[in-house]
C-alpha cells in the first residue's frame, strides 16, 4: 500500500521534526490523523490546530481500534505502551524513516543529505523550485519562514526531503537525485569514526539509479555509477542571498547545480534563491531587546558554530559589534567526544555563556559536563538558567551587542522569556 492510502494513521512521537512532517502528508491525504508527544510543543499544538488530535504522554488507550497504519519515532521503545498494543492487533508499524521512504517510491525524490545545512539546503531549493514554477511536496528537519510548517503538498511528481544519516535512517530511501552538503564527524555515540560516517554515505549514493545525478563539493570524494557533478564550477560571489554565511552560498551552489541539472532557467532558479527567508531556528532573527539584537541558531557541532559565528561577524564586524554567544551544548557524548573542537569554535565571539548539557536521549554518565567547555575555552563562563544570562547581559553595556543562543535544545526558550522585544 502507499502511504496515502491509509485512512487511519496513529503517529507515536508526533511533535518529532520529520514524523510530524509524515503525519501533516497523510492528514493532507485525508488520513484521519491522531499522534502522542511527550510534551506540548509549538509543533504539537500547530498540528491540532490543523485537525490532528495528539495526546500528551504515552498511554495504550490513545490508540483506537480503527488505526490502520502506527509511524513512530526511532526514539520510542518497545516498551512505548501504543506500539505494544499496535503490535498484538496485528496493525502495520513503521518507524518514521521506513514511512519517509515508502513515500520516496511514489516521487521523483529529491534527497538532501550532509553532516551540516541539508535543513537550509532543502528549503532552499523548495523556494528556487517555486521561482521556477514548480510545485513540489517538500518535507524539511525545520519550519519553513514562509508558512511555519515543515511540509509542503505539491502537484508535481518531485519530492524534496531531508535526509537523515543517523542510525543510517537514510537507507529507508530511494532517492533519484542526492546532493550531499559536506561530510563531518558526528553522531559518533552510533558511528565509529569518519570512515565508517562515510561509509553510510556511500551506501546512500549507490541506491542512486542510472537515471540519477549526485551533487556535490569537491571535496567529497565517494564513487558512484550515477552521473557526478561538482557543485563549485558555479561562482560563489555571483550568488546574491538574503541568508547569512559563506556557508550558505555554498549551499546554494547545490542548489543551482541541481537546477541545472532539471534544465530549470538558471534566472529564475536564482531569484528563487534570493527570495529564500531562512527557516525556524537557522540563524533566526528574533528582534531587538534594550538595543541587544538577538538571533537563534540551532547549531550543536563545532563545524555549524564556526559556521554561525562567522555569518554573523560578515554583518556585525569585530571591533564595531560585541558578540555574546549562549551556547546549550546537546548531548553528553558529542560534548564529550568533540571538546576540544568545541573549544575551539567561539573564537568570533566576545563572551560565551556555556549552559548545562542538554542530555536528549541519553543518561548523564557524570564523566562531562559544561565546566569542561569553561575550562578550556577563552571568554567562557557557565550560566544555570535564562534568568542569570538575562541579568549579565544587561548588567553591561549593550549598545553595538548582538546575542545568539546556540544549541539543538531547549536553548531557544531563552527568546520567550524577554520582555519589549521589538521585531
Amino acid at each position: 500500500m502507499k502511504l496515502q492510502d491509509y485512512k487511519n494513521v496513529h503517529c507515536i512521537g508526533i511533535g518529532g521534526i520529520g514524523l510530524s512532517a509524515v503525519a501533516r502528508y497523510c492528514h493532507a491525504h485525508n488520513a484521519e490523523v491522531t499522534g502522542s508527544d511527550g510534551g506540548v510543543s509549538r509543533i504539537t499544538e500547530d498540528l491540532q490546530k490543523e485537525g490532528m488530535v495528539v495526546y500528551q504522554g504515552h498511554k495504550a488507550s490513545h490508540l483506537a481500534s480503527t488505526v490502520d497504519l502506527v509511524i513512530y519515532s526511532i526514539a520510542v521503545p518497545d516498551t512505548n505502551p501504543e506500539l505494544t498494543k499496535a503490535r498484538v492487533l496485528g496493525i502495520t508499524c513503521l518507524t518514521y524513516p521506513e514511512a519517509l521512504g515508502k513515500l520516496t517510491e511514489e516521487y521523483t525524490t529529491i534527497a538532501v543529505c550532509g553532516t551540516h545545512g541539508k535543513t537550509t539546503t532543502t528549503a532552499m531549493i523548495a523556494s528556487m523550485f517555486k521561482a521556477c514554477g514548480v510545485s513540489p511536496t517538500v518535507i524539511v528537519g525545520s519550519l519553513l519562514s514562509d508558512g511555519g510548517t515543515n511540509f509542503i503538498q505539491g502537484d508535481s511528481d518531485f519530492l524534496i526531503v531531508e535526509a537523515c544519516e543517523y542510525r543510517r535512517s537514510f537507507l529507508n530511501l530511494h532517492p533519484t537525485h542526492v546532493i550531499i552538503t559536506n561530510i563531518d564527524e558526528d553522531h559518533l555515540d552510533y558511528y565509529k569514526n569518519l570512515d565508517d560516517i562515510k561509509s553510510a554515505f556511500q551506501s546512500f549514493v549507490n541506491k542512486i539509479p542510472e537515471n540519477g545525478t549526485l551533487i556535490t563539493h569537491a571535496d567529497i570524494l565517494l564513487t558512484t555509477v550515477a552521473n557526478h557533478i561538482y557543485a563549485d564550477h558555479i561562482d560563489k560571489n555571483l550568488i546574491e542571498l538574503s541568508v547569512l554565511g559563506e556557508h550558505n552560498k555554498s549551499n546554494a551552489q547545490l542548489a543551482l547545480a541541481l537546477a541545472q541539472t532539471l534544465g530549470f532557467d538558471e534566472i529564475q532558479a536564482r531569484v528563487g534563491l534570493a527570495l529564500f527567508r531562512g527557516t525556524w531556528r537557522r540563524l533566526e532573527y528574533k528582534g531587538v531587546w534594550h538595543d541587544v539584537v538577538l538571533y537563534d541558531d540551532y547549531a550543536h557541532h563545532p563545524t555549524e558554530i564556526k559556521a554561525t559565528l562567522q555569518a554573523l561577524r560578515e554583518k556585525y564586524p569585530h571591533g564595531n559589534y560585541m558578540l555574546y554567544v549562549v551556547f546549550q551544548p546537546h548531548l553528553f557524548s558529542r560534548t564529550k567526544l568533540l571538546l576540544d573542537d568545541f573549544s575551539l569554535s567561539f573564537s568570533d565571539a566576545d563572551k560565551i555563556c556555556i549552559m548545562p548539557i542538554y542530555a536528549s536521549r541519553e543518561q548523564d554518565d557524570e564523566t562531562i559536563s559544561s565546566h569542561d567547555i569553561v575550562e578550556k575555552t577563552d571568554n567562557a563562563i557557565f550560566m544555570e538558567s535564562f534568568e542569570e544570562i538575562q541579568k549579565y547581559v544587561l548588567g553591561r553595556p549593550h549598545y553595538n551587542t548582538v546575542l545568539v543562543t546556540i544549541g539543538a535544545g531547549d536553548v531557544y526558550y531563552f527568546h520567550n522569556n524577554l520582555e519589549n522585544v521589538i521585531q
